[in-house]
């Protein structure tokens, strides 16, 4: 993990944001979790990335889905 990531991981762990790093995978853009909420939610959802519809959801919940960088993640992100 480099360091960007490492320390995202640090600053965010234990809170209600749900990171993600958004990688482009043959052409799709995908949304890979990068700290402790994130993997748990997405050991809720069985997926190994995030998907659009699951962003209101886990809004909902109270959390907010942001990228690696503090954008908010919106569906039209992740394809």
């Amino acid at each position: 993990m480099d360091s960007t990531l490492q320390h995202v991981r640090l600053v965010s762990d234990g809170t209600q944001v749900a990171v993600y790093q958004l990688k482009d995978v043959y052409g799709r853009s995908l949304a890979y979790p990068v700290n402790d909420r994130a993997e748990t939610l997405q050991g809720l959802t069985g997926f190994k990335t995030l998907r659009r519809q699951d962003i209101a959801k886990i809004e909902d919940l109270g959390f907010n889905v942001v990228t690696i960088h503090g954008e908010r993640i919106k569906p039209s992100m992740i394809n």
